[in-house]
């Protein structure tokens, strides 16, 4: 009806005498489907035409453009000037230009049909040429654009409609065959396997494409369902399809044209469609249709005389009969249709992902069982998938591997890197397989060996796009062929010759020789090809133990290892002596296979062990003869060891005995004492508990040291008691020798010096102080009385005067001094007793500024003290005291007209004090350092302000005698702030506070 309407159309726009509808086949021939004429004309409607009427390069040239206008075909062609393009130097191509030349070809066919002018338009179906709209005219006639662009606009309607109504048409038996093609894969799903299932149900199996017969081929195996051909004409039907075919789809409805013998059966397989499940399985679906008789009308007898060339080609000429002739065809069957054949690869799919995924199924537990890993490498884009058992192969979370050769990479060990891609590089130039092992790093570090092999595919380009393979582990095979490596080292390089015999035969000849190491050549003269075949008896001889042979003999009866020592033979003839160990090999079902010997030779050992019981003989001699000596003087030992003890036992100083080794061996109570051990306790290295860890070391350093001179040893030590506390002691000890003067140990005395150490100390200290701190101050009075008493100013009475001052400057800063440092001695051995009351911070702040008041006059500095209410458990007088100190030096180093500032801070649990001033400041290397003793920022500039260096020690030793802390924090050409804190009273210190 479409095509009906459009050549009315058609015609109606332009005029023409007739429009005819040409569709094409899948050869190429045509039909007239539809017609529109003038009554005079005879009719085309149903006849076919053959495909050379139109030629293939007709027909491309048909898809070029879609229409074609000829207004009169007895037109003159103009000549193309230049013929060349001068550009390129070859013809214009003139495919898409409606104005150019009719082939003469064309223009003989249309005379041929008395056609004086035509016009063409192509009708597409899925981009592929479907057929023709053809108008002719018997004489020539012009068309306007406009119409022809109408005509135009309406063939690409026809085309939209020819897609939608084919569509439309084969909807419904498209659905007809998914679902019956969705029942049959359910079906087929069910089973174990799908040819078992494809054979449940034959009938669906044909209904699936619309055939009445088909053959099921696994294999060899042949299974036909309906109307079919003999199993024989099958087989070699089969057999020529393997030929043909060149991808999973073969169909054809003439088979006999293809495959002549196919003739004899053409009543059941005129038609033939053929679907390849696996051509490696040989898995193979084909299904027939019987022949179908046809009448066929043709424009002219299609294959009539064609005249041919003396070369052998067929000139292109039109025909110049268009009379009706009539062919009855045969040997075809109904087409196969696209749904049908679509239906099949929709069924091959379908059977390949269900094999597919019980195939996989079956890698993975066949993988999972094996531990072998899988990977999937897709190399254009970096992307690598791997089993669950690659992931863990490789030490990772399964499902963590993040799918890049970069994130691999990271996995193999650093040295093996460049191998592995030398390997990936070797097989893709050689187009072979890959094959790699290579070395794992675990995320905890721990190296496994892997051997990964796998296969690249390639694109048309014959570049790598694809490579799988698999992965295991072969870390144990690794680790034993290393240590067959080092065991075969070990045999090829020993001293001792090993011999590998056959298992049996255990009695005569005995088990042959099948392998003996180079050490066997060395040892006996003999070479591994002199010995290969033949007994260990040719190395027995006259000498050798018939004692040590027995028992051989019984160990290899009941397959157990035996050593024996025994006289061997050389290839010479000399002997030897040997020491043979021989053990049984067992194989991995336990069964005994060979023997193995090591021989050593040990004849040296033999004489050494001849003339050590020679010696042993004159030695026991020697010892009866010592040991009656020893007992002689043991007695006289017994005396002097008594006398020791008692003068030891009552002696004031420690006394201790040492060995050789330097291990303890006896102490006197008042060593026991002055260490704080027992007498048990001290024995061995049992004393070393008792001495402070730090000289230890010392104390052995220097014992070595006395040691490798054989002389006496001094040395001081701290000594642990077991309630914790230390004491100093000294040591010394004087080696003991023996009558021959051999070193036979140590003995010892140990003094308490804690006390002289103590003193020694405090005199240190008191030197220091004196020699210097009082010097500066005792020379300069001593310079200004010397002046005065020489009489050298006597005659000015102004510098004498300054000389005096000066001396009595200097006398009041040593008492001072004096002073200070009796106030720090006592502090610092708490010889101060501090008696703590409750105290009110202000109030002892007030007492402070006033006892320096005149000071601060003096200095134009002025002092502010905040008006704060804190209490305070402490010693009034020592505050006081540590508050003069601080306010004196705030206004000693301050500037005139500033401001020295005094606060207290109640913090709950300690109570904080500061000293402000808007002096000079301290460096920060000095803020800890100024609270040692004679520690000032400038020594000079700080005596010449009466400082003595220790009232900032002072501060501290009563801050501490407190409990509290102390410091100082200063900005430079700023001031400085000095802070320190009365923590609370302790529980059951303090009383009632002032406020109860």
């Amino acid at each position: 009806m479409l095509c009906q309407t459009a050549v009315e159309e058609v015609r109606r726009m332009i005029g023409f005498d007739r429009a005819i509808v040409y569709q094409f086949d899948a050869t190429g021939a045509g039909e007239v489907v539809a017609e529109d004429k003038v009554k005079s004309l005879a009719p085309l409607l149903g006849l076919h035409y053959p495909a050379g009427d139109i030629p293939p390069q007709a027909r491309n040239l048909f898809t070029m453009s879609l229409i074609r206008f000829i207004p009169d075909i007895n037109c003159k062609p103009v000549e193309l000037i230049p013929h060349c393009n001068p550009l390129t130097g070859r013809p214009l191509d003139l495919g898409f230009s409606l104005l150019r030349a009719v082939s003469p070809c064309h223009v003989q066919y249309l005379k041929n049909m008395n056609i004086g002018a035509s016009m063409t338009l192509t009708l597409i179906k899925d981009k592929k040429l479907w057929g023709l709209i053809a108008c002719h005219h018997q004489t020539r006639k012009y068309v306007s654009y406009e119409t022809r662009k109408a005509c135009e606009l309406l063939a690409k309607f026809v085309n939209l409609e020819l897609s939608y109504k084919q569509d439309s048409e084969n909807w419904e038996y498209t659905l007809y065959l998914k679902e019956n093609c969705h029942k049959f894969v359910t079906k087929i799903s069910q089973s174990h396997w799908f040819i078992e299932g494809l054979l449940k149900s034959p009938d669906e199996l044909l209904t699936l494409v619309g055939a009445t017969g088909g053959v099921v081929c696994a294999n060899e195996n042949l299974t036909t369902i309906g109307k079919t051909p003999e199993l024989v004409e099958i087989e070699s039907l089969i057999a020529w399809i393997k030929t043909q075919k060149n991808n999973d789809i073969f169909h054809t409805d003439s088979l006999s044209k293809l495959y002549p013998p196919s003739e004899k059966f053409k009543e059941v397989a005129s038609g033939l469609l053929v679907l390849a499940m696996s051509e490696m399985q040989n898995y193979y679906i084909l299904w027939f249709r019987p022949e179908t008789i046809q009448t066929v009308n043709w424009a002219g007898q299609p294959d009539g005389e064609i005249e041919v060339k003396p070369d052998g080609n067929r000139p292109l000429s039109p025909r110049n009969s268009f009379d009706l002739w009539q062919e009855t065809v045969r040997l075809k069957s109904l087409p196969w249709q696209r749904c049908e054949i679509e239906i099949a690869r929709e069924l091959r799919v379908a059977i390949t992902s269900m094999e597919l995924r019980k195939t996989n199924q079956q890698l993975s537990l066949a993988l999972s069982a094996t531990k072998i890993g899988f990977w999937d490498w897709d190399v254009q884009k970096n992307r690598l998938v791997w089993s669950r058992e690659h992931e863990e192969l490789f030490g990772l979370t399964p499902g963590t591997f993040a799918g890049t050769y970069q994130s691999f990479a990271t996995c193999i060990h650093p040295e093996d890197l460049k191998s592995i891609e030398n390997a990936i590089n070797q097989a893709i130039a050689q187009r072979g397989d890959f094959c790699h092992e290579t070395r794992v790093v675990w995320p905890d570090g721990s190296i496994h060996w892997m051997e990964g092999k796998g296969k690249f595919f390639y694109n048309e380009a014959g570049h790598a796009v694809r490579m799988v393979g698999t992965v295991r582990e072969i870390t144990d095979r690794k680790a034993r062929e290393l240590q067959l490596r080092l065991l075969e080292s070990v045999v090829t390089t020993t001293n001792d010759a090993v011999l590998i015999t056959e298992a049996e035969p255990i009695h005569e000849p005995g088990p042959r020789i099948l392998y003996v190491n180079p050490a066997f050549t060395r040892m006996t003269g003999y070479t591994l090809e002199e010995v290969v075949g033949k007994t260990p008896r040719i190395l027995q001889g006259q000498k050798t133990d018939r004692a040590s042979l027995h028992r051989i003999r019984t160990a290899l009866e009941t397959w157990q290892p035996v050593r024996v020592d025994s006289i061997n033979y050389r290839k010479d003839g000399t002997e030897f002596w040997v020491e043979m160990s021989i053990v049984p090999i067992a194989d991995e079902n336990g069964e005994f296979t060979h023997w193995v010997s090591v021989h050593r030779d040990i004849s040296d050992r033999k004489l050494a062990e001849a003339a050590l019981q020679q010696l042993n003989e004159r030695l026991e001699m020697r010892v009866l003869q010592r040991t009656r000596e020893l007992e002689s003087s043991q007695a006289e030992l017994r005396e002097s060891e008594a006398l020791f003890r008692s003068l030891s036992e009552s002696s004031p100083v420690g006394i201790f005995k040492i060995d050789s080794e330097g291990k303890c061996t006896y102490t006197n109570p008042r060593c026991q004492a002055i260490g704080g051990f027992t007498p048990t306790a001290a024995l061995g290295n049992g004393w070393m508990r008792f001495v402070h860890r730090e000289d230890i070391k010392l104390i052995l350093s220097k014992w070595s040291e006395s040691q490798s001179l054989d002389g006496e040893f001094s040395c001081e030590f701290r000594h642990i008691q077991r309630d914790g506390t230390i004491r100093f002691c000294r040591l010394k000890t004087a080696p003991i020798f023996s009558d021959r003067s051999q070193l036979i140990g140590h003995v010892g005395t140990v003094t308490d010096i804690t006390e002289s150490r103590a003193i020694e100390k405090m005199k240190n200290e008191f030197i220091s102080i004196v020699s210097h701190e009082l010097r500066t101050p005792l020379a300069s009075i001593r310079g200004s009385l010397g002046l005065l008493a020489a009489g050298v100013l006597k005659n000015k009475p102004e510098t004498a005067k300054q000389m005096l001052e000066i001396a009595s400057s200097d006398t009041e800063r040593l008492v001072r001094l004096v002073n200070d440092i009796l106030d720090l001695e006592r502090l610092d051995s708490s010889q101060v007793i501090l008696v703590k009351q409750w105290c009110e911070a202000q109030v002892l702040m007030r007492k402070s500024a006033e006892a320096v008041l005149s000071l601060a006059a003096e200095s134009n500095i002025d002092l502010s003290i905040m008006p704060e209410t804190a209490q305070i458990w402490a010693d009034p007088d020592r505050i006081v005291q540590l508050l003069v100190n601080l306010l004196s030096n705030a206004i000693k180093f301050s500037a005139p007209g500033s401001t020295v500032t005094v606060r207290v801070e109640d913090l709950g649990d300690r109570v904080l004090f500061e000293v402000k001033d808007r002096g000079r400041g301290i460096p920060a290397d000095k803020l800890e350092t100024i609270f040692g003793r004679f520690q000032q920022v400038d020594a000079s500039d700080s005596r010449q302000k009466g400082g003595t260096g220790l009232g900032l020690a002072i501060c501290r030793s009563i801050v501490q005698q407190h409990g509290g802390r102390i410091w100082a924090e200063s900005v430079v050409s700023e001031g400085s702030s000095f802070y320190f804190t009365m923590p609370a009273p302790l529980e059951g210190e303090g009383g009632k506070s002032l406020e109860v």
